[in-house]
């Protein structure tokens, strides 16, 4: 289990347990602190995406390329969905379908739509690492979770 995952779940079991949180008697209350803002830091975390590489600065960069190798010619170089061919696909700026949605289309594509099924070229770690990317890049009303 990733660490986001146990910290969300150690936020949940605080969350429903009646009562304040005890400490043990030789307990440190700040260690404590320190533990609950690092559990609520993940949380906040997690609410805003479930793509489990987003914000790794690594995931980022490799998205990035994949990104710029694989998506300009349609998205264009500012993921605006302008291209060469004009106005051609979507702007995933304000993409708002959330990131298992992205997962879907990506790996399905949306042949309606003229965008090809790509689960044969990328895989699930860099269709994430090119959704963390463009997590970078969204405008408001974007959803990502």
């Amino acid at each position: 289990m990733n660490r986001t995952v146990r910290l969300l779940v150690m936020l949940i079991v605080v969350l429903a347990a009646p009562g304040p949180p005890r400490l043990d008697p030789g307990g440190d209350a700040t260690a404590m602190e320190a533990q609950s803002e690092e559990t609520k830091s993940a949380a906040r975390q997690a609410a805003a995406s479930s793509n489990p590489l987003n914000g790794q600065p690594e995931a980022i960069e490799a998205g990035r390329k994949l990104y710029f190798t694989w998506c300009t010619q349609c998205h264009g170089k500012e993921a605006d969905g302008v291209s060469r061919f004009g106005k051609y696909a979507a702007d995933l700026r304000v993409f708002w379908r959330g990131y298992r949605e992205f997962v879907t289309i990506v790996k399905n594509g949306r042949t309606d739509k003229q965008m090809p099924p790509w689960k044969e070229v990328l895989n699930d770690t860099q269709i994430s690492q090119v959704g963390a990317y463009l997590e970078t890049l969204a405008q408001e009303g974007a959803n990502w979770k």
